[in-house]
């Protein structure tokens, strides 16, 4: 569930801790962990209510052109602290709170940072007209709200919904890089193939 909820997380902070707290302060559906037994629920109102001001906030200025970079800063600043502290408070293994909080937030981080690289190149995309980015943020939050509830109900399905967001971000995200290194190959066996062809040339030139 730690990981879970740190992929969630770190598609959408604000959706992911919203789902997570309001799961957790209005429903027996939460994991029975320490952290969650020793914390009270006026926080756990408090930090929905926070998370529920701020998706909304972050959904609608995340769309605009002028407001997106900062927006996803924020996001960016925001996902491990709430991915690491969500992290330790479902966590039922017996590691240190410190050492899951530790993972969690560098999980969170790491979506976080390859979300904002796609939805970056997706706005400088001409056929999405600089809007290219709202799609593939409309798609992280639709993951972040799905992900934790089916874990709850079913933590199989939910660890294969958050392995499938994690896998789909890395294949998009190296996709550049293997298409680069590819061209890059292509291009120098051309240029090889033209300075044999060229020595060849020479060749016959010089005999003749």
């Amino acid at each position: 569930m730690e990981f879970i909820a740190a992929v969630a997380i770190g598609l959408n902070p604000y959706i992911g801790a919203l789902i997570l707290t309001a799961l957790v302060a209005f429903t027996p559906r939460g994991p029975e962990t320490a952290v969650l037994a020793a914390t009270p629920q006026a926080l756990l109102v408090a930090l929905t209510a926070l998370a529920g001001l701020a998706a909304p906030v972050d959904f609608v200025l995340g769309k605009f052109v002028r407001f997106a970079p900062r927006v996803r800063r924020v996001s960016q600043l925001v996902a491990p602290v709430a991915g690491g502290a969500a992290a330790a408070a479902v966590s039922q293994s017996e590691l240190p709170l410190a050492l899951v909080f530790a993972a969690g937030a560098a999980v969170s981080w790491s979506v976080a940072a390859m979300l904002s690289a796609l939805a970056a190149r997706g706005s400088r995309s001409r056929a999405w007209v600089g809007l290219g980015h709202v799609p593939v943020l409309m798609a992280a939050a639709t993951a972040a709200a799905s992900i934790i509830p089916l874990a709850l109900a079913n933590t199989v399905a939910g660890t294969i919904l958050a392995l499938c967001a994690l896998g789909t971000l890395l294949l998009v995200s190296l996709a550049p890089a293997l298409s680069g290194a590819r061209a890059g190959g292509e291009r120098l066996y051309s240029a090889r193939g033209l300075g044999a062809r060229r020595s060849e040339n020479v060749g016959v030139h010089v005999n003749v």
